[in-house]
């Protein structure tokens, strides 16, 4: 299939998350298409949230549209087929006003985002770091208990994120599926490795054993996912490798 054609079809797609089997392959193929397709699906998710700014000329102008004598005309009565297309061009006027509206709002609204994620005010407060805010997104405080319970909570995290994956690779959502794996690695590298290996060494291979199971299973889901979802087989075999790596760094710590 060609990328023209295909690029064409979820254009006109209500739904380009969710493209046809037929379309699957070339996807997980082209880098291009994938790149358009990511596109259309933030777009599409970012459509409900546009704001619509607050202001009294559109119902003014609206107004002088549908009821202003400068739109009426004086002539002897209308055959019905002629008020009929009049009819016609006042709601074409208003649909084409209302969707110039609607992009203006949606360019203002890209820009004003793009503004405040690439500048920080002078005396705003420190941010979390990636660690501290993914955790805390599931589970905060964990990070601040005793640290066999921390590694539990952590472990618990871990699994959250895991079943969050797969409801999403259902859905078709490329962009949180790829977005959950980096937060994954993240939690895995930085958090659960590094604490277990400050964890006290009688309490390492009773713990470390069944967090070591866990991720084993997290490997084994998230490689049979990629094989079902080939559009996200990327993300998803990321986060198999991940869970494979962690389960034997936890075995060695453990000395199983």
């Amino acid at each position: 299939m060609k990328c023209k054609v295909v690029r064409h079809h979820m254009l006109a797609s209500a739904k380009p998350a969710r493209p046809p089997a037929v379309m699957a392959d070339h996807l997980a193929q082209c880098a291009g298409c994938r790149a358009l397709q990511r596109r259309l699906v933030r777009l599409e998710r970012l459509m409900p949230e546009l704001p619509v700014p607050p202001s009294n000329a559109k119902a003014d102008c609206l107004e002088a549209v549908l009821h202003s004598d400068a739109f009426a005309r004086h002539d002897p009565a209308e055959i019905p087929w002629r008020q009929r297309e009049r009819a016609l061009r006042k709601v074409a006027i208003t649909f084409a006003m209302a969707a110039g509206l609607l992009f203006f709002a949606f360019i203002w609204y890209a820009w004003q985002h793009q503004q405040d994620s690439s500048t920080t005010p002078e005396g705003s407060f420190a941010k979390q770091n990636p660690l501290e805010e993914i955790v805390n997104s599931y589970d905060r405080g964990a990070l601040a208990a005793a640290p066999r319970d921390r590694l539990k909570r952590l472990a618990v995290v871990a699994q959250k994120m895991h079943d969050t994956t797969r409801e999403r690779a259902k859905d078709g959502n490329f962009n949180e599926v790829s977005k959950l794996a980096v937060q994954f690695k993240t939690l895995v590298q930085e958090g659960i490795l590094a604490h277990a290996a400050n964890l006290p060494e009688p309490e390492r291979q009773e713990l470390l054993g069944s967090v070591a199971e866990q991720f084993s299973r997290t490997a084994s889901e998230a490689d049979n996912l990629a094989k079902q979802h080939p559009l996200m087989a990327k993300p998803l075999g990321d986060m198999a490798i991940v869970a494979m790596n962690a389960r034997s760094r936890l075995r060695e710590l453990a000395g199983i």
